[in-house]
């Protein structure tokens, strides 16, 4: 293999140290003088230029690195045309250019994004063109800078974006000894936290001891959690800021195990105090919503009851089996208490009716028994149009319904009637035959039982009445 000649071996550690030079800029500031200088001093170019357009498509140059001054007044005017071309094609150019002396240059286009934004031009004030070994050259310092051109731009977009938003971007270091170091943390700090980004990077246990007492060993067992996991941590903690006020703060963060057996964790901090505000205040508003539905339910129940003396505490008795049925059952607590509330008026659409039927002593003929039947529509329509968080018009509108669809108003069968109704229809029965009744005396709670296991899984559910017939052997009683 032959040897590389002086030149070359020249060539390449010029190119060596411009990359070493140019990993080490960080700011786009002068970034055109920078990179001329590098140019000259290491490849001992006369001239180094880099031009582009205006928005309204005039060729400017943006810096000129010239041996001798005189070369950059005439630049525009000698190598507008080819500067223009490069711009349009993305192709590099050589030309001889007088400025006034012989120049030869090359002219390199630099991207930006996936077009040609910036042309460099590199001159060596010679008449003969430059060598194909030193265009090689400068096209591989070209990419060089459109490397660092990229990460410089890139890196401001993030801090920019970073510094722009409210929340607290950060990457933090935990070693294997259990010290912790943040290595970036965004202006977001000072609003979340209410710390400057100099004092956690300074000391990142500024951060660890503001966690409310109750929440720092939980933090630090989700950090173990999800470092063992390599899951992504989305919390909520408590944190107590400088002034004594208590922050809600959401870490979302995720960690990545490095070869020295620290963690590193990229992550925002959220403060969602006023989230968890209006949640603590939708929240109250709810229970004091749904206390005062219920006391407007109960309200609406003692008013049946005043109407039917004959049934005075019948719902109160069916809502409280009905309850403990469903609880047996194992069934959401949300879902109890609306079959709770529904079985409390389940007998609404009585009000409709008239009283002198409702305490009628004897066996009722079939105008009245009919009647009598329509209270369930009656109290669907009443309360069909109350928006409650439960389907209570539903379950009352169901209540008389049979599996084997011999109920009424409506006639349902099996899984056409909602489960809360199945239960209610169960709780109902027992009750009405146990207790007293105009009509006649209350046959007891043996025949009311005797009456839903005969017709288990015919008329009623089976599963609710084995929960019943449960209950009662186990010493249920009606109060």
């Amino acid at each position: 293999m032959d040897q590389p000649s002086f030149a070359q071996k020249a060539y390449f550690d010029a190119v060596i140290r411009t990359a070493q030079y140019v990993a080490g800029l960080t700011s786009d500031r002068d970034i055109w003088s920078e990179l001329g200088k590098v140019v000259s001093r290491f490849f001992g170019a006369d001239i180094v230029a880099f031009a582009g357009r205006r928005p309204d498509g005039k060729l400017i140059v943006h810096s000129c690195t010239p041996a001798d001054q005189a070369l950059c007044p005439h630049l525009v005017e000698a190598a507008g045309k080819t500067i223009a071309q490069v711009l349009e094609s993305g192709f590099l150019a050589n030309e001889t250019l007088n400025l006034p002396q012989p120049c030869s240059v090359a002219f390199l286009p630099l991207a930006e994004g996936r077009r040609t934004a910036t042309v460099m031009l590199v001159g060596h004030c010679a008449e003969a063109p430059l060598s194909r070994e030193l265009l090689n050259v400068y096209l591989a310092v070209a990419g060089l800078f459109d490397t660092t051109l990229a990460r410089i731009a890139s890196e401001h977009r993030f801090l920019s974006m970073a510094d722009n938003v409210p929340e607290m971007l950060y990457q933090m270091q935990r070693y294997p000894d259990g010290k912790t170091r943040f290595t970036y943390v965004s202006k977001g700090s000072r609003e979340v936290l209410g710390l400057p980004p100099d004092e956690l990077l300074a000391d990142a246990a500024a951060f660890g001891n503001g966690f409310h007492a109750g929440d720092r060993e939980d933090y630090e067992a989700a950090l173990a959690r999800c470092e063992a996991d390599g899951a992504r941590l989305n919390q909520a903690f408590r944190w107590l800021d400088r002034t004594g006020g208590l922050r809600h703060i959401l870490l979302n963060a995720m960690p990545s195990i490095q070869e020295d057996g620290s963690v590193t964790w990229d992550g925002a901090a959220q403060d969602i105090t006023e989230r968890e505000r209006l949640e603590a205040e939708r929240k109250h508003s709810l229970e004091m919503l749904e206390h005062s539905m219920e006391e407007t339910i109960q309200a609406i129940a003692a008013t049946i009851e005043m109407r039917d003396p004959y049934t005075a505490g019948h719902q109160r008795r069916v809502a409280a089996l009905a309850r403990r049925i469903a609880e047996e059952m194992r069934l959401p607590a949300e879902e109890i208490h609306g079959i709770f509330l529904a079985a409390t008026i389940h007998d609404i659409g009585k009000i409709h009716i008239p009283a002198e039927i409702l305490s009628f002593p004897g066996k009722l003929g079939e105008i009245e028994y009919a009647l009598i039947k329509g209270h369930v529509q009656a109290g669907y329509d009443i309360l069909k149009h109350i928006e409650f968080p439960w389907p209570v018009a539903q379950m009352v509108y169901q209540h008389h319904e049979h599996l084997d669809g011999s109920g009424y108003p409506r006639g349902l069968k099996g899984g056409e009637i909602m489960p809360g109704a199945r239960i209610l229809t169960v709780a109902d029965v027992v009750e009405s035959m146990a207790s007293y009744r105009p009509y006649r005396p209350g046959l007891g709670t043996r025949k009311a039982l005797a009456e839903i296991r005969k017709n288990r899984g015919r008329l009623y559910d089976a599963a609710v009445v084995n929960v019943c017939l449960k209950l009662f052997r186990e010493g249920y009683e009606f109060a």
